[in-house]
C-alpha cells in the first residue's frame, strides 16, 4: 500500500513506492497566494514541490470553521453600524425633547398637590363649619311665615341677630328685590308683639314707624342727615328751641311780626320786642 502523506520509508511489496500520490490538477497548479480568511492551507506554499497533505485542511475542518462564520449579504459592517446608531440617536433625542425626567415629574406634581390643597383650604369649608343635610331640614322645619309671607325665626341669642362684616368692611347681606307686582316690599322688621316697626320697599323706599336718631356717633361739625337738596316733607310745627321750622309756621311767624312792627319817635323799627 503507498504512503499517502509522503516522507518516511515505509514500503508496500517489493521495492515499495517513494512519491505521494498526485492530488487533483486544481490543487497542483502554479503558486497561489491566499489572502482571504480561512486559508484553506496551514502554512503560505510557494511551490508544488514536496506537496504534504498534512498541509490542508479536511472537508469538515472547512465546514466547522464556515459555521463559525457570518454570511456577509445578512450582516450589517461597521460604518452601516455607526450610521444606523447615528440615526437612532437623533431620533431619540427628537422624541425626548419635551419629555421630563423622573425627577422633574415628581417635583411638578408635588408643586401641582400643593396648590390644589391650598386651593382647597382657601375656597371650601371644612365640614365642621358646613350644615349636613339632616340639620339643614331640622332648621327650615323651624321656619315659619307670617300672612304677608314674610319669614319668620326668633333668634336665641344675640349673635344669631347680629350681621357682623368682620374684615370685609361691608355689610355682608345683600336684598334683591323680587319682579312680581304682588311684591312691593323687600324687608320688614316687627316687634314681639307683630307690630311693624319698619320696613325697605321693592321703590327703595324706606318705612320706619318709631323714633329715628341719626348721627350720634359722627363728628358735631358733620351733617347728619343729607338730603342731596330734596325736600324734607311732613315736618311739623316747632315745639322744643332745636326742632325744624315748616313752610306754614316760618310764614305764619313773619307775618305775624310784621304785622306787629312798630316805628317810634327815633325812626327805629321796634320787632318782636328787638329795635332795628
Amino acid at each position: 500500500m503507498a504512503n499517502v502523506f509522503g516522507g518516511g520509508g515505509g514500503s508496500c511489496g517489493t521495492g515499495g513506492v517513494q512519491k505521494v500520490l498526485p492530488t487533483s490538477p486544481d490543487v497542483t497548479q502554479s503558486t497561489q497566494t491566499f489572502s482571504t480568511q480561512p486559508n484553506v492551507y496551514s502554512k503560505p506554499q510557494s511551490t508544488t514541490d514536496n506537496i504534504n497533505l498534512r498541509d490542508f485542511y479536511t472537508k469538515a475542518e472547512v465546514n466547522k470553521v464556515l459555521k463559525t462564520k457570518a454570511n456577509i449579504g445578512s450582516v450589517y459592517d461597521k460604518d452601516t453600524v455607526d450610521s444606523l446608531l447615528q440615526t437612532l440617536e437623533g431620533q431619540i433625542s427628537s422624541s425626548t425633547a419635551g419629555m421630563v425626567t423622573d425627577a422633574e415629574l415628581s417635583q411638578q406634581l408635588l408643586s401641582l398637590s400643593q396648590t390644589l390643597l391650598g386651593d382647597i383650604q382657601t375656597n371650601y369649608y371644612g365640614k365642621s363649619v358646613l350644615y349636613t343635610k339632616y340639620e339643614i331640614d331640622e332648621l327650615i322645619a323651624e321656619v315659619t311665615t307670617d300672612p304677608d309671607d314674610f319669614i319668620n325665626k326668633a333668634p336665641t341669642s344675640l349673635l344669631q341677630n347680629t350681621i357682623n362684616p368682620l374684615t370685609n368692611q361691608a355689610i355682608p347681606l345683600t336684598l334683591i328685590a323680587s319682579s312680581s307686582p304682588n311684591v312691593d316690599v323687600v324687608q320688614q322688621w316687627i316687634d314681639d308683639e307683630s307690630n311693624s316697626i319698619g320696613r325697605i320697599r321693592t321703590s327703595g323706599q324706606i318705612e320706619f314707624y318709631g323714633n329715628l336718631f341719626l348721627g350720634q356717633n359722627i363728628e358735631s361739625w358733620r351733617p347728619a342727615l343729607d338730603v342731596s337738596e330734596r325736600r324734607i316733607a311732613g315736618v311739623a310745627d316747632p315745639i322744643h328751641v332745636l326742632d325744624a321750622v315748616n313752610k306754614g309756621f316760618m310764614e305764619d311767624y313773619v307775618t305775624e311780626v310784621i304785622d306787629n312792627v312798630v316805628q317810634g319817635d327815633d325812626k327805629n323799627y321796634i320787632i318782636d320786642a328787638l329795635v332795628y
